[in-house]
């Protein structure tokens, strides 16, 4: 279905796209990390400089256009008149990826078999988020299309669906490996090492469903979901993860079907701020871990790894509103080597009662439309019969 993929000699100068395969790790990031990439970040914007501007110029348009929508403004001009425009709040995301974006673990709570829909957040309270992503070929700069991209967090309060039990008041300890500190960090530096495959296939323990999904690019490469800002556990910095399939079809139960390996692994961060303000509000202010005892970005395991080369692993941030209630939009683009072959460790599947989902709508098929999301899907990528 896919091309394989031509490295460019640019490409195996600056990075070197054979991956070097890494154990997973403990302890604080390195503090010279930022230092070490310092010029791999020089020259990030050399080959896709006019897509990504492009991308992140329409990114800001639909932003605001979702911040005019959410407002009492009739118009963009009386939006720029209001002080709206000017006041409504926005961190910055450099969206470095014009070199291939790094591979970082799954982690120990990746399962299979994810239910196909846009709005992951059944029922879940929290900060709403809305996920907008742009995924581009890191040779050709083109967009992925029509890949799968499976997602899942933890909730406001640091719980995983299926690990509830085991992830409340702490999301557990990654096995320990080289120091980081003492290593160049590469795009595959962060890869899954087979070795450790049995901590990162953890059993399932519930059959909880909530904050996880997985949904295509559209023909623009472009990712759109919903969920809600994820909380914090013990370890770990707040995050998002992402699994990129290139082929795949919908199961008859709605869930999901690879039959491709995985192009990327990864994780994406939130700025200091946004993360300070979002902590404040309830359920997040009723977390087990004390905010003073959570993981900054920069001691995070994971960070840097996520961070090598230069990419800024931060997801962009708006605020739809003056208030956090009103939502936030996190944005970013990945480049995506689209040959590589990232590690399936997981052997566990996602396990829920269909019947129960589809009386109480959580399924998109379930809609009472005649064409839903799901016919529209199953059209473009099939559905088992």
């Amino acid at each position: 279905m896919k091309s394989s993929l031509a490295v460019s000699a640019l490409l195996t100068a600056v990075l070197v796209l054979s991956p070097a395969v890494s154990h997973a790790h403990s302890g604080p990031a390195p503090l010279s990390w930022k230092r070490d990439n310092l010029a791999a970040r020089e020259g990030l914007e050399h080959r896709c400089a006019g897509t990504l501007a492009h991308r992140r110029a329409r990114r800001a348009e639909e932003a605001w256009d979702a911040v005019l929508a959410r407002s009492e403004i009739d118009s963009k001009e009386n939006l720029n008149l209001s002080g709206l425009r000017v006041s409504a709040r926005r961190s910055s995301n450099k969206d470095s990826t014009a070199l291939v974006t790094p591979e970082v673990t799954q982690g120990p709570y990746h399962v299979l078999g994810e239910i196909v829909r846009q709005n992951m957040t059944e029922g879940q309270a929290g900060v709403p988020l809305e996920i907008s992503i742009d995924f581009i070929d890191v040779t050709t700069c083109e967009p992925v299309k029509n890949y799968w991209i499976d997602m899942w967090q933890c909730n406001s309060t640091g719980q995983y669906a299926h690990y509830g039990a085991i992830t409340v008041g702490g999301g557990g300890d990654f096995p320990s490996g080289p120091d980081p500190a003492t290593t160049t960090l590469g795009p595959y530096s962060g890869v899954d090492d087979p070795a450790v495959a049995d901590f990162l296939n953890t059993p399932t323990v519930d059959n909880d469903t909530f904050l996880r999904a997985i949904y295509p690019t559209d023909e623009r490469g472009h990712l759109r979901a919903y969920t809600v800002f994820p909380g914090w556990y013990s370890g770990r910095a707040q995050h998002f993860h992402i699994k990129v399939y290139a082929e795949g079809y919908i199961a008859e139960n709605g869930t999901f079907v690879a039959n491709s390996s995985a192009t990327h692994t990864g994780q994406f961060f939130f700025d200091a701020d946004t993360l300070d303000a979002v902590r404040r509000t309830n359920p997040y202010n009723t977390n087990l871990i004390p905010w003073n005892e959570s993981v900054a970005n920069e001691n995070d395991q994971w960070y840097p790894y996520q961070s090598a080369t230069g990419y800024d692993a931060e997801m962009a941030i708006t605020w739809l509103g003056h208030r956090l209630e009103d939502g936030l939009i996190g944005s970013i683009t990945v480049a995506v080597n689209t040959s590589f072959a990232s590690p399936e460790l997981s052997t566990q599947y996602s396990d829920f009662n269909v019947t129960k989902y589809l009386e109480e709508g959580m399924l998109p098929f379930a809609s009472s439309d005649a064409a839903g999301p799901m016919d529209t899907l199953a059209a473009t990528f099939g559905r088992a019969t």
